[in-house]
């Protein structure tokens, strides 16, 4: 293998694990918020402020990996990361810290009626 395609299938691999790597970020985005009830101005604000850490992120890769090209396969091997991410691990996640989240507020609510008794 030539070390040019070597380069390219890197960067491919590279733009991948971004993707995985920006749904994880945004997945701790999504338990902060079950974890601190948010308002719509703040959901928006951390909304946009993954929006640049994530232009950010993928601008660094293109950039630094590939002297600030744009590759259409790097911004779909980022998409791709994303969305295996999501149906494999995300989905299955989130599922497991709803209930997590359910089972913490029937305490809360139990402990709070002991308490009035």
């Amino acid at each position: 293998m030539t070390a040019s395609i070597r380069n390219e299938f890197h960067l491919a691999l590279l733009s991948l694990l971004t993707g995985v790597g920006l749904m994880t970020v945004y997945d701790l985005v999504c338990v902060l918020r079950m974890i601190i009830p948010h308002g719509r101005l703040a959901t928006g604000m951390e909304d946009l402020v993954y929006g640049v850490y994530s232009a950010v992120i993928t601008f660094s890769l293109l950039y630094e990996q590939n002297d600030g090209a744009l590759r259409a396969y790097v911004i779909a091997g980022t998409a791709l990361g994303m969305i295996l991410y999501q149906r494999l691990i995300g989905s299955i996640l989130l599922k497991y810290l709803k209930k997590g989240q359910e089972y913490l507020r029937i305490r809360m609510k139990l402990r709070k009626r002991r308490k009035k008794r």
